[in-house]
């Protein structure tokens, strides 16, 4: 008798049980809408065949919520992403979101003549956003240099027209031990970054080697790392109302990464106990 009615108030609290478990189950399709941010980051984004991903936004086209400030592009043709720096325009040749690092060259290529004309600058980098790798290679470019003392030094012209040994321009890498002594000798200076191959030398004889300088380099990105989001399911973005960066989940933002839906731990709570 004492088993019958066991079983008896066990059956209520059974079929208690079980609805508990199949409403937890189907509460995220049939109880709460996905949450907007989530749904609207998620989207895969394209620009050519380069995957556009946080911190990364195209502007006029994504949702800026799901980049980070700084971090807009323009997608020039659909075919390019063009990122826009303080000296001139940049092309992201590449982006290795494992490492928060992307490759870039410049939009317009250059010539003999931009060097010569001084049309090339330093480059310009928001210092929050970006900044270049510490063991970088660079090229300094020496402008109005009086080689009459010192003509070493003129292995290093860069052959433009119409100059002479009292105004001429040089190009030196910045490793090179005899750059302070030409710096010294000449009243214009500009520094700009290179990309180099393992194996490459590093010297320049005679005429510079423009292809140098339009094979691009790395640049580090100098924001929240997305990893740990997207690992838990979410997508990474920014809250412009807190400034700060947020996980997108599909129940709501989070700050770093999404936990486990409250139905998810009854759920499992039930099928323990049951």
């Amino acid at each position: 008798m004492n088993q019958i009615r066991s079983i008896h108030l066990a059956s209520p609290l059974l079929r208690a049980l079980n609805l508990v478990l199949f409403s937890f189950i189907f509460l995220p399709t049939t109880g709460f809408a996905v949450d907007e941010n989530f749904t609207i980051c998620r989207v895969s984004r394209y620009c050519g065949k380069l995957n556009i991903k946080f911190p990364f936004f195209i502007q006029g086209r994504d949702d800026p919520r799901c980049g980070y400030p700084g971090f807009g592009i323009h997608c020039r043709n659909n075919t390019k992403p063009i990122l826009s720096l303080g000296d001139g325009n940049y092309s992201i040749d590449n982006i290795f979101y494992t490492n928060q690092s992307f490759l870039v060259s410049r939009a317009v290529r250059f010539e003999t003549d931009s060097i010569c004309n001084h049309k090339i600058q330093n480059i310009s980098l928001p210092t929050e956003s970006y900044q270049l790798p510490p063991q970088i290679t660079k090229i300094v470019f020496l402008f109005n240099c009086n080689l009459t003392s010192i003509p070493k030094l003129s292995q290093h012209k860069i052959g433009c027209p119409a100059e002479n040994e009292t105004n001429s321009t040089l190009a030196l890498f910045n490793s090179d031990p005899q750059l302070k002594f030409a710096s010294e000798n000449c009243k214009e200076r500009v520094v700009t970054p290179v990309g180099f191959d393992q194996g490459d030398e590093l010297h320049v004889e005679g005429p510079l080697n423009i292809s140098l300088l339009n094979r691009g380099f790395v640049l580090n990105l100098i924001v929240s790392n997305c990893t740990i989001c997207e690992k838990s399911g979410g997508k990474c973005g920014f809250d412009y109302s807190t400034r700060h960066f947020k996980c997108f989940c599909p129940d709501r933002p989070h700050a770093w990464h999404c936990t486990p839906g409250m139905h998810v731990s009854l759920s499992l709570f039930v099928l323990i106990h049951a």
